[in-house]
This record gives structure tokens, sequence and C-alpha cells, in this order.
């Protein structure tokens, strides 16, 4: 399992993804971010696991850019196995999971249970493999 701080920045869960085991990600720098918002309706991604509109006092938003990229290192400098498309794939299908909770490490290594709101692709050509390589946005609600 990817280790936050080593491998990855963060990780995902989900019984039906990855035969239940965490994958780890790397993120974009300063693209994390959590927020208690005072009003959020949530969407229809979430209406299963978060039925009431809007979002309950207390609950957080996080908001972050996986890096889906060829030739990332960990923190020893050592190569990550995975390719840009095996990032890219993984994290579609965690996307692709409408009205499903799932477990989501943040980078200080807190757990929280969530649901995927939005998913935005975006072409990350610069210094990689022309339409090969992505900066996924993701937001997440907590349930």
């Amino acid at each position: 399992m990817a280790t936050i701080g080593v491998d990855c920045n963060i990780r995902l869960s989900s019984f039906n993804v990855n035969l239940g085991e965490a994958f780890g990600f790397f993120i974009k720098p300063d693209s994390f971010r959590t927020w208690l918002p005072k009003v959020w309706y949530t969407g229809t991604n979430v209406k299963t696991p978060i039925p009431t509109s809007p979002l309950a006092a207390g609950k957080r938003v996080f908001e972050f850019v996986v890096l889906c990229r060829g030739g990332l290192v960990d923190v020893h400098g050592v190569p990550v196995a995975y390719s840009a498309t095996d990032y890219h794939d993984m994290i579609r299908a965690y996307a692709a999971r409408v009205n499903e909770a799932m477990t989501l490490d943040d980078p200080e290594g807190d757990s929280y249970t969530v649901a995927i709101e939005e998913m935005e692709d975006r072409w990350s050509p610069l210094d990689g493999q022309f339409l090969l390589e992505w900066e996924t946005r993701i937001v997440a609600v907590e349930q």
C-alpha cells in the first residue's frame, strides 16, 4: 500500500475499486484545499451518501489536482512503477463511482469518508508525452 509522504500525497480507497486496496496519488503542489462552507448544495453525484441538501454544518469539502504523469519519483528519488495512464485510469475509476462512499486519506494522514462530486481533466503536455498526461481536478464532499 502507498505511504503518504513517501510515494504519494493522498490515498483513496473504495470497496469497488482496486479490490478495496487504497491507491496513492501525487497531487499538484499547492492544489489541496479543504474548506468548511457555510452553505454547500450537493449535486447529483452524491445524493445517495449525502441525502440532505444543503450540506450539514461542520462537513468539509476537499479540492485537489491529481498529477497523472509518467516518470514521477518518490521522496527517496526512486521512480514510481505507475505510468500516466495508470494514474489517470485509477482516478477515473474512483470518480466513476457515483453515489458511493469512499475513504480519502489527506496529506496529513487524516481519514475522511467522502463522495466525489466533480472531476475535471486537463491535458498536461508540458515536459511530457503530448495527449498522454493529465492533471485531474477532484472535488469531494465529506459525509
